[in-house]
């Protein structure tokens, strides 16, 4: 099973000053820090993150800015900081230019026509002769020998030892790279998704929290409003499919074929299946994890 990734909210952001102050920023909540020694106000924010994370029962990303630059890191309950990559910037679709078309050139005047050659006189008309020769005899043809036709036929030739041994080889045939597994999700309400790289938002009117990317919002119509606003993420991480519940009202319940049925802890990511239902309040989702064209079983 392959490492659960950090979900992407909620990040503390922390500004440091030169003269060592700071100030914190959380899901809307604000901490300032006094004038003093910078390394003092990274341990101070280090032990918020630390205690957050420890509420949470999972690592809580912090991204810090200070006068050397901005590091994205995060912090897990036991007060362990790894680095994070920053997210990669999506490609900027080309903006259309108008290009100016050059007016056609106008064409020049024609030169004046060369006077055409006269055409040459046609040729004499043919003139019979006045005088009929008298006929010539023929000439008698040399008789030849007659030829036989019983020829034998020249016994073939010997082939050279270098093509007598020559043998067809197979050639080495290079399969073509294998295709990153993709996953649909088919809806009990009759919507179908496709989880895309980026991931996916699923809920009644999904929406994402501020400092968080996400590629593609499902909204599911649910007549009985069973299931939350916002109520789960999904997302790739290290070619494995991740389910995170986003504190739901009714909770999401992962059923899997020969095991118990598992109950998501909100904000705690959990691997999913091919051929895995997950209930979002009254509303099934199955999940089908194929790889190219080929299912999978992770």
């Amino acid at each position: 099973m392959s490492t659960p990734p950090v979900p992407p909210y909620p990040v503390i952001y922390i500004n440091v000053a030169a003269d060592g102050s700071g100030h914190l920023n959380v899901a809307g909540q604000h901490h300032d820090y006094p004038v003093g020694s910078p390394e003092y106000t990274r341990r101070g924010v280090t032990a918020f993150a630390t205690e957050l994370a420890g509420e949470l029962r999972r690592p809580v990303r912090m991204q810090i800015t200070d006068s050397q630059g901005r590091w994205l890191v995060a912090v897990h309950p036991n007060g362990t900081v790894t680095d994070l990559q920053a997210p990669a910037e999506k490609p900027r679709r080309a903006r259309k230019q108008s290009v100016a078309v050059p007016p056609t050139p106008k064409p020049s005047p024609a030169a004046p026509l060369a006077p055409a050659t006269p055409p040459a006189p046609p040729p004499p008309a043919y003139r019979v002769p006045t005088r009929v020769a008298s006929p010539v005899a023929p000439a008698a043809l040399p008789t030849r020998e007659p030829v036989s036709m019983n020829v034998s036929p020249a016994a073939p030739e010997p082939l050279d030892d270098e093509l007598e041994e020559t043998r067809f080889s197979r050639r080495n045939v290079t399969s073509p790279p294998p295709r990153e597994p993709f996953a649909t999700l088919t809806f009990s309400t009759g919507d179908v998704a496709q989880i895309p790289p980026g991931g996916a938002l699923i809920g009644r009117r999904p929406t994402a929290d501020p400092g968080e990317d996400v590629e593609l919002t499902v909204a599911v119509d649910d007549g009985p409003k069973s299931v939350s606003r916002t109520h789960l993420r999904v997302e790739w991480h290290d070619n494995g499919l991740w389910a995170t519940d986003r504190a739901s009202s009714n909770g999401t319940r992962v059923e899997r074929a020969h095991d118990e049925p598992r109950d998501l802890v909100p904000w705690q990511p959990f691997q999913l299946h091919n051929g895995d239902v997950a209930e979002l309040g009254e509303v099934r989702a199955t999940v089908a994890i194929q790889e190219g064209n080929r299912e999978v079983n992770l």
